[in-house]
């Protein structure tokens, strides 16, 4: 299990602990079966990562939910600049239907929008480089741009590692992202019962939003090239 995997577990392991704690408070809900599915969730990932072999895979669905993630703290941020600018939200749009191509069809709108290529004259650097700074004013990270690019190549070099490997690590690799997602639909749902719940309740909201939390995993270095040999000299 790579590090964004292991993020989303450690969530549900908090979610599920918050819930449990507090079920009293949602009694009158149907949180209760939304936990026991997660509770089964956290312990097939248990039974998934033992059987994995060598750990570095990343399991597309992981990396749907990451590309998602950035997409929708893009396309959230631009609405709200829709109160001022109607046109600058029109630019970032969400995806048009709930599925893996209409996220990544719209991730590579995004990019071609917000980074920057080496085919790009000065006045579009100057414009990619303005959109970047509204988004950054209002709490992305200077570097979100980059982060949602490095997701959206990750998926691409995740499909190439299933296409071109079928061995058990694979496949517990596979069982893993299909958990994870499994996972994030309950944590959703919970998600939408404490906030409702908690709606007039400011403390346990927070505390309920500090549980639930999902850290973003570090960018791993890539690794440098290897130089290029020097061109023996002619004889």
């Amino acid at each position: 299990m790579d590090d964004r995997a292991f993020a989303r577990y450690d969530k549900f392991g908090r979610v599920l602990t918050f819930g449990r704690t507090n079920l009293a408070d949602v009694a009158a809900t149907d949180a209760a079966q939304h936990l026991n599915k997660l509770d089964n969730v956290i312990k097939a990932l248990d039974r998934s990562k033992a059987g994995q072999q060598g750990g570095d895979a990343t399991p597309k669905d992981v990396l749907l939910d990451a590309l998602r993630l950035d997409v929708q703290n893009i396309t959230r941020t631009a609405h709200a600049y829709a109160q001022d600018d109607p046109a600058f939200a029109t630019l970032f749009r969400a995806p048009t239907q709930p599925n893996p191509a209409a996220l990544t069809t719209a991730a590579d709108a995004i990019i071609a929008l917000l980074v920057e290529t080496p085919t790009d004259d000065a006045a579009t650097k100057t414009a990619k480089a303005a959109r970047r700074a509204k988004f950054v004013a209002k709490g992305l990270p200077a570097d979100f741009a980059q982060n949602l690019a490095a997701d959206r190549a990750a998926i691409n070099d995740a499909e190439q590692t299933e296409n071109n490997a079928d061995n058990e690590g694979v496949k517990n690799t596979a069982a893993i992202g299909r958990l994870v997602s499994d996972g994030m639909k309950e944590s959703n749902y919970l998600d939408a019962i404490f906030h409702n719940v908690y709606a007039r309740n400011a403390e346990k909201l927070r505390a309920w939003l500090s549980a639930s939390h999902l850290e973003r995993a570090p960018q791993r270095e890539k690794k440098p090239a290897p130089p290029t040999p020097p061109t023996p000299p002619s004889p």
